[in-house]
């Protein structure tokens, strides 16, 4: 049985050590019938748990509300059933958090297993001697236990992708940026000028999804300030028409700020602006996310922007699936590729 701080560590540089166990699963029966919907948890535990600090506690991890999207969405949908219904279908579901109390442990313990009684899944045991331990433990491990749910739904999405996607796009994308990608079904290229802007859209009903990946010299490390970020964001992304003439894409940076995080994809180092768009001289907006790197090969910065448009439907998921693209960037060349 291995830690799962193994597991953080693999997936995630500079994660604490945290006091929890992973193994594999060992179910039988179909391992291709997983329900549920992506970020969607499924969370075992006693009614009197739930109904008081525990509970509360639980609420605040899994409920707490994403960054940055400009209406109020948590970081998972949770349903709540009784230990005596994790049965049956239940017992199928993508994503499952068992907390319960056993006064013979000395201290809080917790096991990760996957694909127990389907695939993919994930099934997450939290259990401690008394409520008290419980809170304290679920508090000074919350930011692990989001993580370890949302890096195991990437993983799937990514896998996916790379599965199903949509390959003629990806050679498009590899042909102009030399960079792979794994685009996900129903994308499709809504225009391209020169050989430093693609712009890759997705419209789902009442709502656009879009990827955008563009590139530009690089300069030095000043590229990844915030202002440069915005400004080189801002030329690139006006080359999207609004709906009105003289109307196209903007950053919003009055009222609210675009946040820049450093992060490291893949061993790779990327600058992560998140934040809000807007169209010059109409009514449009939404939320984005920006990833932009330098590719040392050619010299330049590639940034991949996400931006969703969504007025009626939640938009969690919508910019989730086109963050997990950039988790599948690879700057190896093909020659690169044909020589190993």
């Amino acid at each position: 049985m291995n830690r799962l701080y193994s597991i953080f560590c693999a997936a995630v540089i500079g994660f604490c050590a945290v006091a929890l166990a992973a193994c594999s699963g060992s179910g039988t029966g179909d391992f291709n019938n997983a329900g549920g919907k992506p970020y969607e948890i499924i969370l075992s535990v006693e009614h009197e748990l739930w109904n008081g600090e525990a509970g509360d506690t639980l609420r605040s991890v899994l409920l707490e509300p994403v960054p940055m999207l400009n209406q109020v969405e948590p970081m998972f949908d949770v349903s709540r059933v009784n230990p005596g219904a994790l049965k049956d279908v239940v017992l199928r579901h993508r994503n499952i958090l068992i907390v319960g109390i056993n006064s013979d442990l000395k201290e809080p313990e917790s096991v990760a297993r996957y694909n127990v009684y389907a695939r993919p899944q994930i099934i997450v045991n939290i259990t401690a001697p008394d409520s008290g331990s419980l809170v304290r433990y679920l508090s000074d491990n919350r930011r692990e236990l989001q993580q370890l749910f949302e890096i195991t739904e990437r993983d799937r999405a990514v896998a996916n992708n790379r599965k199903y996607g949509e390959r003629g796009i990806a050679v498009e994308v590899r042909k102009m940026f030399d960079v792979g990608v794994n685009i996900p079904r129903g994308f499709s290229i809504r225009s391209r000028s020169g050989n430093d802007f693609m712009w890759i859209g997705n419209d789902v009903r009442t709502a656009i999804q879009g990827f955008v990946i563009y590139s530009y010299p690089y300069s030095g490390r000043g590229d990844f300030d915030r202002d440069r970020l915005i400004e080189r964001r801002n030329e690139f992304m006006a080359r999207i028409p609004g709906p009105s003439e003289g109307s196209f894409m903007s950053t919003e940076n009055e009222y609210i700020q675009p946040e820049v995080a450093y992060v490291r994809i893949n061993g790779r180092p990327w600058a992560r602006m998140s934040g809000f768009w807007y169209v010059e001289n109409d009514f449009m907006g939404g939320p984005f996310v920006n990833y932009s790197t330098v590719d040392e090969k050619s010299g330049r910065i590639v940034s991949m922007d996400c931006f969703v448009y969504s007025p009626k439907d939640p938009k969690r998921n919508m910019l989730h699936q086109l963050e997990h693209i950039v988790y599948t960037a690879d700057f190896a060349s093909l020659q690169s590729e044909t020589e190993k």
